[in-house]
């Protein structure tokens, strides 16, 4: 199958939000988990540790202060 790339972004965002409707909250907790998981080791990966955290930080930047803080105090970070 072929589609022409208006169709297959229509088809494509038609299957996400169907399978993500078919999932129960722990499957898609997992699913987020994972997918968090790999963007943040790409960027680890690619650029090193400042770039994970900048990721850490562009996804959830209250979670991530609260974690550094707590690392501060104990790591001598």
């Amino acid at each position: 199958m072929e589609l022409n790339n208006k169709d297959y972004v229509t088809f494509a965002r038609r299957f996400v939000k169907a399978t993500a409707e078919n999932m129960d909250v722990k499957e898609l907790r997992d699913f987020y988990i994972n997918a968090l998981h790999e963007d943040i080791q790409e960027a680890y990966d690619d650029q090193g540790q400042e770039a994970a955290f900048e990721e850490m930080e562009s996804w959830d930047s209250e979670t991530f202060n609260d974690i550094q803080n707590e690392y501060r105090s104990t790591c001598n970070w």
